[in-house]
């Protein structure tokens, strides 16, 4: 990455080589402001992350109109008047709309889902620190840049361990043959929904809008339906298949999405610092999809599963 000068500029001369890196320097100068990148935006206060979007992953809007918590229109007018403040996630407080524990909830997850995104771009795209932009949500909860960072890295090697083919996290999700097999149904509610919303048109992070889950988690699930020969990756000459048979029922498939909202955007943009980023290192893309990376990609352990149904759980619970 190359820094631009200009006159509202936080970073300090050391010129960051990855969106990691810029993070980790503004945080060290205890910056406020957007960090604006390809894939999405950090939003950071004294040097702590306390935001991010990205449009590949669903946003706290989805994930509460999704689950039914609070109309749309009943969202977009708390948007409209409390946005431009920052207000909007003390407004929902106030109007006993949800708790304290569940807005903290919902933010942490929507916030870890949307950095790794925003983090894990490595195609060396333009970069801008807009000093002073506040987030419409307004304060909850914050993170330490390098526990964020850390973050990132391990759910990047997670994906890796479970089938290193990062075409697939933005290709259309496509059913293979095997999948219409009853006896190749995958195991688990989550895995199988995911199939039978899997029209060859949808990305992951439609089907994770669709169905109301994190994008990280939709995009874990696809590598290892496809680790598993149940989708076809986009390429060539697909590897040989894991056997995982489990029966299950398809169900009738859902009305196409709507496009995503975007409720971000609120404040007035700030000139700032520019970073030109120079292609980072990153997963090889190789002509062909790799052979399974594990005996069981299926039941490969997920960290992530069990705080996100919890988090789903308490977000769609009537207290």
């Amino acid at each position: 990455m190359s820094v631009h000068a200009a006159p509202t500029a936080v970073l300090p001369p050391a010129v960051p080589r990855t969106p990691g890196e810029a993070v980790g320097l503004l945080a060290a100068r205890g910056a406020t402001g957007a960090l604006r990148g390809p894939l999405g935006s950090l939003y950071l206060a004294d040097g702590l992350v306390t935001h991010a979007e990205s449009d590949r992953a669903p946003d706290l809007a989805d994930l509460l109109t999704g689950c039914g918590r609070i109309a749309p229109e009943e969202w977009r007018d708390l948007v409209r008047v409390h946005g431009p403040h920052a207000r909007v996630g003390a407004a929902l407080l106030a109007q006993g709309g949800l708790s304290r524990g569940e807005l903290e909830l919902g933010h942490l997850g929507t916030l870890f889902d949307a950095a790794f995104f925003v983090l894990a771009d490595v195609g060396g795209g333009l970069w801008r620190f807009e000093t002073g932009a506040r987030h419409w949500l307004g304060p909850v909860t914050a993170v330490d840049a390098e526990r964020l960072c850390r973050e990132t890295g391990r759910r990047q090697r997670l994906l890796d361990g479970i089938w290193p083919w990062p075409q697939l996290d933005t290709a259309p999700v496509r059913p293979s043959e095997a999948a219409r097999r009853p006896s190749r149904r995958p195991p688990g509610r989550r895995r199988r929904e995911l199939l039978d919303h899997a029209d060859g048109r949808r990305t992951p992070a439609e089907l994770a809008r669709l169905l109301g889950r994190s994008g990280f988690g939709v995009t874990a699930d696809v590598r290892r339906l496809a680790a598993a020969g149940l989708l076809d990756a986009p390429a060539a000459a697909a590897p040989t298949p894991a056997p995982t048979p489990a029966p299950g029922q398809a169900r009738d498939p859902e009305p196409a999405p709507t496009p995503a909202r975007r409720t971000g955007g609120l404040h007035r943009r700030v000139p700032g610092a520019t970073l030109t980023g120079a292609a980072a290192p990153g997963p090889t893309r190789s002509a062909h999809p790799p052979t399974p990376a594990a005996a069981h990609p299926l039941t490969v352990p997920d960290p992530d599963i069990a705080l996100l149904t919890r988090v789903r759980t308490l977000l769609e619970a009537r207290l």
